[in-house]
Order: C-alpha cells, then structure tokens, then sequence
C-alpha cells in the first residue's frame, strides 16, 4: 500500500506539532539563541510546564536538556504505537527512537536548506528564524566549508551536509525501523 492512510495522515501531523516544539527545546539550547529572541521564548514558556517537574529527575548535561530528549523521544514512541499498533513496548521504544532521529534529522535538513535560501534571497536579518536557521545551521556546515572548495561562486558544502544528512536518516532510521519490526 503506497501513502499514509486517513488515520496515520492525521497521527503524523498531530505529532508533528509537540515534537517540532520539542526539536526546537532541544537545539536553541545546545546552539545558545538568545532567551530574549521572541521564538526562544515562546518555545521555553511552552515547553517549561512540563519539563520543570522532569528536570528534577532528570539532569541536565552541558546545555543539553536530557528532560527534553526523554520527552522527545517519549512523544515519538508514542507516535510509533498509534501508527504501528504493535503490542510491544520494546517495538514502541525502538521505533520511537527511530522517529525521534528521523523528525530531528529531517528538521536539520529542513533548517540546512532554509538557510541556502536565507543566503540566497537575504531577509531581513534581525528576523527570528534568519536567526534561529544560522545558529543551529552554521555549526555544522564550517567544517565542511573550510574541507571543501568553492564551485566558482557556489558553495557545496550545505548540499554535502544536506546528502549526509540524507544518508545518515536513510540508513539509521532505516535499520531502527526493521529491528522495531522484528520485537
């Protein structure tokens, strides 16, 4: 069978909203976008209700919030079992992961793409997600930058982190997927 259902169409997008937010509590931190920035802050006084009691529990590492990623990873099982309709928790837990790094790399390729198109058409540069897409964006693009030369005028390197990117989500998410498919 070929596309999502009725239901799944629906699952899918109503995950999409919780774990969107929750990508975005996840990355600001470990990049440092300002909590003064409007989006920064919207994205803390949504998600903080709900991670200020986890947090007790569980620590923070650097500026990483290990509450965040277990919720994260928390929704996406969930996610898995309404669209699987597996019994077991395992399978649940394998394939949430497999989702929570398949949404959190398809976000990065997102982001990476968003970003050539910043460059390309030059918005405004105080906007928030001008601002957000370099801070997540640039990190992982330098590397890459200074291994790479340029193309003329054109830079490669976001289309080379972009395939790995692609790559990297094919064959994790993919084997994820068939060990969930085996429990």
């Amino acid at each position: 069978m070929v596309g999502y259902t009725i239901y799944q169409l629906l699952i899918v997008f109503l995950f999409w909203i919780p774990l969107t937010i929750l990508f975005l509590r996840i990355a600001l931190p470990i990049v440092r976008a300002p909590f003064s920035d409007p989006l920064v802050g919207w994205v803390y006084k949504s998600t903080n209700p709900l991670l200020r009691p986890l947090e007790r529990f569980v620590p923070r590492w650097r500026n990483l919030s290990l509450a965040a990623v277990l919720l994260f990873w928390l929704v996406a099982a969930i996610e898995f079992a309404l669209l699987s309709l597996r019994v077991s928790p395992a399978a649940w837990a394998v394939g949430g992961l497999a989702g929570a790094i398949g949404f959190a790399l398809g976000w990065l390729i997102a982001l990476t793409l968003l970003h050539v198109l910043f460059s390309l058409f030059q918005p405004r540069e105080g906007t928030s997600l001008v601002h957000m897409t370099a801070r997540i964006v640039v990190p992982m693009v330098s590397p890459l930058r200074r291994r790479l030369p340029l193309l003329g005028p054109f830079d490669l390197s976001p289309a080379v982190l972009m395939l790995g990117l692609m790559l990297l989500r094919l064959v994790l998410v993919g084997a994820l997927y068939a060990v969930a498919a085996k429990l």
